[in-house]
């Protein structure tokens, strides 16, 4: 019998104990892997979607408010925008290949109503490995082309069932419509349904995308008037204005140059979406990784307590047994690799049940995601971190089997051998 069966055979005939060592490490194997998992997909996803667009045009303020708001539809407005801006944007053929106004301010079943301009159903851009990526396409349907006509996401257009000619009132604020809350929906101007997105895996299928007009009618003005200069404040802030401006620029070398010269020349704030996501990953959730990293990590050193005593309680409770070994024959480097293997066996196993453990965690997760934000997480994946991190765990789980095996090599194979408790 090869000392691989041999320890299985020790670990066997103390189920419970090795039971319990073994959940010992996967709770933390579990902990690490969906903190890493989750990081790492997160951040992948938020730059996927950033790369969306170069620059984000909106009122001064928070950046990251202005990207999460209008590129990810994650936030409220944080103000207006003067239309000038835009149409500033659109005249500027040196820098800007086309620019997209976002008006926000209504909702329907909590489903954000995003008013632009057809142009926007068109536009593409190519993902971090070259793909092209059009999360504005079609499944049935037409663009919107008229006030008051709406392209519904994939997302919401499930989950509100709405389908090609159905009818919706929008309603103010980022809350569902009930029967308690009637008087805040628009019952005067409703919606209709005219085309129905592709699922696209990004929070762009959680949105309802209609004129800018729509969004101005909505709110009781129309389409601008330029030529009074005296229009009031309310028209000033809505049909005079927008909520921000998405700018596709000719290079995305440009990007930075671009965004100061805004910043420093106008009244208007621009924003790299994909830096600030980046920003927002290395400021506020890496301090929380590090701080679930550091509580994964002093599980995995209370599991390599754990996996030390048991080993040896083991060693003491069957120092005969290891004395017959050696008596017909067995070395003693080859018990001290008996008990490193035991160690090995509950590591492993406790990476291996860890992983999977971890892995069902981010998948609940990312059906809480997908289904909140559309931030679509694919788990059972492994990277290169959460490798690291196991062969981390591995070692530690070998070190712990040091102190048993040495103590079960220095054995008194006499002494042992005439002991018969």
């Amino acid at each position: 019998m090869s000392l691989w069966h041999i320890a299985w055979a020790y670990l066997w005939n103390r189920k419970l104990t090795t039971c319990l060592t073994i959940m010992s490490v996967a709770l933390a194997v579990g902990l690490i892997s969906s903190v890493l998992s989750l990081r790492q997909q997160l951040e992948q996803r938020f730059a996927e979607e950033g790369q969306a667009f170069d620059l984000v045009v909106g009122p001064k303020g928070s950046p990251l408010s202005l990207v999460l708001g209008s590129v990810y539809f994650m936030d409220s407005a944080i103000g207006r925008t003067p239309l000038h801006v835009y149409e500033d944007l659109l005249k500027d053929k040196d820098f800007v290949k086309a620019a997209f106004p976002i008006g926000l301010g209504d909702t329907y079943g909590g489903f954000r109503i995003v008013g632009t301009t057809k142009e926007l159903l068109d536009h593409e851009w190519k993902g971090f490995s070259g793909e092209v990526r059009r999360p504005f396409t079609l499944e049935e349907g037409v663009a919107f082309d008229k006030p008051r006509e709406a392209v519904v996401g994939a997302v919401a257009a499930r989950q509100l069932g709405l389908s090609l000619g159905d009818t919706f009132e929008s309603v103010h604020g980022s809350f569902a419509i009930s029967e308690d809350l009637r008087e805040f929906d628009h019952a005067e101007h409703p919606y209709k349904v005219v085309g129905i997105l592709e699922p696209s895996g990004s929070p762009f299928d959680r949105a309802i995308y209609c004129s800018i007009e729509s969004i101005w009618e909505a709110h009781g003005h129309g389409a601008p008037d330029h030529g009074d200069d005296h229009a009031d404040d309310a028209e000033l802030d809505w049909s005079n204005s927008v909520s921000s401006v998405l700018v596709q620029l000719h290079s995305a070398a440009q990007r930075f140059e671009y965004e100061g010269w805004i910043n420093e020349n106008t009244d208007a704030m621009a924003a790299v979406p994909i830096n600030v996501i980046k920003d927002f990953f290395r400021d506020f959730l890496d301090p929380i990784k590090g701080l679930m990293m550091a509580v994964g990590y002093l599980v995995v050193i209370i599991s390599a307590i754990s996996i030390l005593i048991g080993l040896y309680l083991s060693i003491m409770q069957r120092k005969r047994d290891l004395a017959i070994m050696r008596a017909l024959g067995a070395s003693s480097y080859e018990i001290f690799g008996a008990v490193i293997i035991e160690a090995f066996w509950v590591t492993t196993l406790g990476i291996a049940v860890g992983w999977l453990f971890g892995n069902v965690v981010t998948y609940i997760l990312g059906l809480k995601l997908a289904h909140e934000y559309g931030l679509v997480v694919t788990p059972f994946g492994l990277s290169s971190e959460e490798i690291r991190a196991f062969a981390t765990v591995a070692l530690v789980g070998l070190v712990a089997g040091i102190l048993p095996a040495w103590q079960a090599y220095n054995s008194d194979v006499a002494h042992d051998l005439a002991d018969r408790q």
